[in-house]
C-alpha cells in the first residue's frame, strides 16, 4: 500500500511527526485502501497542502480511480480541484443541497445563484481573460439557527418575498441537473 500511494518501504520505520503532510496524506489514502473498499469519502483531502502537493495528491486519487474502479465522495470548498476529479457535483448551502448535475453542465450552466457566485470564485488559468466576481452581501447565517424559506434569501441578490417564506422544493430543472431555487422553478 506504501509503494501505491507514492511511499517507499522505510517509511514504515518513521513515526508521525517525521511526516510531511503530502506524506500524511498518502498514508491516510493507503489506510483506507487497506479495507479494499468501492467507495472513499475524502473531506477536504487536499485543503492544508501547498499547491504543488495538492495536484500530486489529486494525481493519486485519478490513477487510483482508474486503476482499482474506486468512487470518491469528495468534498471540498475548492470547486477548481473538484473540476480535475469529480465528474458529477453537488452544492451544498448551509447543510443544504442546493444544486446538482454532471461536472460539465454545472461548470457551464450554473442555475442557483449560490453556485454562480463560487464559480465565479474560481482563478481563470489565464491572466487576461477577466471573470465577472459575484460578491455576495452580509454574512453567512448560523447553520444552527438558519433563515425561514430558502436558507440563501438572505445573501441572494434575486430573491423575492417568496425567497423569505417558503423553501424551495429540489427539482429537475434541467435532464439530470437538480437545483432548489424558486427562480428557477
Amino acid at each position: 500500500m506504501l509503494k501505491l500511494c507514492g511511499l517507499s518501504e522505510y517509511h514504515i520505520d518513521r513515526f508521525p511527526h517525521e511526516f510531511s503532510g503530502g506524506q500524511r496524506q498518502r498514508i491516510g489514502i493507503a489506510r483506507a485502501l487497506a479495507l479494499q473498499p468501492d467507495l472513499i469519502i475524502a473531506d477536504e483531502p487536499v485543503s492544508a497542502l501547498d499547491v504543488s502537493i495538492q495536484a500530486q495528491i489529486i494525481n493519486l486519487f485519478a490513477k487510483l480511480q482508474a486503476e482499482r474502479g474506486l468512487t470518491y465522495l469528495f468534498i471540498s470548498h475548492d470547486l477548481s480541484v473538484v473540476e480535475h476529479l469529480c465528474s458529477r457535483i453537488g452544492v451544498m448551502y448551509l447543510g443544504s443541497m442546493v444544486e446538482t448535475a454532471s461536472r460539465d453542465e454545472l461548470f457551464e450552466n450554473p442555475l442557483h445563484p449560490y453556485t454562480k457566485a463560487l464559480l465565479s470564485a474560481v482563478p481563470v488559468p489565464v491572466p487576461k481573460l477577466k471573470r465577472e466576481r459575484i460578491l455576495l452581501k452580509g454574512d453567512t447565517p448560523s447553520p444552527v439557527n438558519p433563515p425561514s424559506g430558502c436558507k440563501f434569501h438572505t445573501r441572494c441578490p434575486f430573491a423575492i418575498d417568496r425567497c423569505s417564506q417558503e423553501a424551495p422544493l429540489y427539482c429537475e430543472a434541467r435532464p439530470d441537473h437538480w437545483v432548489s431555487c424558486h427562480l428557477v422553478e
